[in-house]
């Protein structure tokens, strides 16, 4: 509706207008030389506009002619951009899917078509490191680390090929620059994280580690090798904060306390970690070997009561008992821990000492969550798959239902 009636409006303008025109009077008299033209003033008005428009066209005609040239050479340029980024595109995807040949050849033909640029020369060196030519791709992270935007990726790439070559020192130099160069990556901080904990600097892997698990086995770690008592109590310290529930945690503390000559506040800290987690490496801290064999019953009492009827307070006051010459409580005990699901062969054992049978094989005292690995002591990462904080007690059963 609306255009309809602008389209009548502008037809009624232009007819009022043609009209006008039409209808001025005069005429007009050209000469030259010879030659005489003699005209109204409506056409000589209707000759000159179209003279103009004449002018105009060809004005238009000679500026596309003039931009002929560069406009060719633009649409060229484009073609050669697309079919470039095509070749990008697809050496991605091969260095994804690990394709060594198939990155070359895109790499080459991205370098013919875009030059030598910084997206180019990643792809030259990703497909030089699948291909196994680990010089060239040496000089190609090289030469990427130039390059302002992705210099990140020249560092990566050089990392990861010290790494490779086992050279520590190298590999230290790249991850401080990759940091430098994104800083706050997580990757890199894995990578630094990873170098700390080989190189055994355990203080400097703290200060890189977020989970609270990994802080608490690094922080353990860092209180062993701690060079004064102060400071391994202070690692002991931050462990327990990061996981109270750790047993190697609430060791640590306890050997960083007793160092500290603060006895009373370690056999507090064992007594509070056996009521949150029991463990043997708690009741191997809590006992003295230094006492006696019943004094160490009475103890293990004592340590017990603060997890009553718990499967490894069962196994604590057998072990005890059995050592002490008292059987009938050894048995006991023995046989709940037992009864409460026990499957690690600790309360089975209790039972064989106790009949003059041999004892059954144990089940190493720690598993990695990871990998599933056993290990029979603790370690900050795992002996097999070097996982950090992932070995916990591999221990089995469930508390007890004391009347």
């Amino acid at each position: 509706m609306w255009k309809a009636l602008k389209f009548c409006v502008i037809a009624a303008i232009i007819l009022a207008l043609a009209w006008w025109v039409a209808a001025l009077p005069g005429e007009v008299t050209a000469s030259a030389g010879d030659y005489q033209i003699n005209t109204s003033t409506p056409i000589l008005l209707l000759l000159l506009v179209v003279l103009v428009g004449v002018l105009l066209i060809l004005l238009r005609v000679l500026g596309g002619l003039r931009r002929a040239p560069g406009r060719f050479a633009g649409w060229r340029g484009g073609r050669r951009a697309q079919a470039g980024e095509t070749a990008l595109q697809r050496g991605l995807v091969a260095v994804a899917a690990g394709d060594a040949g198939g990155a070359k050849a895109a790499a080459v033909k991205a370098r013919s078509l875009l030059g030598d640029t910084p997206f180019v020369q990643w792809l030259s060196a990703e497909a030089a490191r699948l291909s196994g030519h680990e010089e060239q791709a040496r000089l190609a992270f090289e030469r990427l680390t130039h390059s302002k935007e992705m210099k990140f990726l020249g560092h990566q790439g050089l990392l990861r090929e010290s790494l490779k070559a086992g050279r520590a020192d190298e590999a230290a130099r790249q991850a401080e620059a990759a940091e430098e160069a994104y800083p706050g990556g997580s990757w890199t901080r894995r990578q630094r994280l990873a170098l700390a904990v080989k190189e055994q600097n355990y203080a400097a892997a703290l200060r890189l580690a977020q989970e609270p698990r990994e802080r608490a086995a690094l922080a353990v770690a860092a209180a062993d090798a701690a060079a004064t008592p102060k400071l391994a109590l202070d690692f002991a310290k931050q462990a327990v904060k990061a996981d109270p529930a750790s047993p190697a945690a609430v060791a640590a503390l306890a050997k960083a306390l007793r160092k500290a000559g603060k006895e009373r506040a370690a056999r507090k800290t064992l007594l509070k970690g056996w009521a949150l987690a029991p463990h043997p490496l708690l009741a191997a801290g809590f006992l003295s070997p230094d006492s006696t064999k019943l004094e160490r019953a009475q103890a293990a009492a004592q340590l017990a009561a603060a997890k009553p009827g718990h499967v490894e307070s069962e196994l604590l006051l057998g072990e005890t008992a059995l050592d002490a010459q008292l059987t009938g409580e050894a048995r006991r005990h023995a046989q709940a821990a037992l009864d409460a699901g026990n499957q690690d062969g600790r309360a089975a054992a209790i039972l064989a000492r106790l009949d003059g049978k041999p004892a059954p094989a144990l089940t190493p005292a720690w598993r990695c969550t990871a990998c599933q690995t056993q290990a029979e002591d603790w370690s900050c990462t795992c002996p097999a798959c070097g996982k950090i904080g992932t070995l916990v007690a591999n221990t089995t059963g469930s508390a007890l239902v004391t009347l």
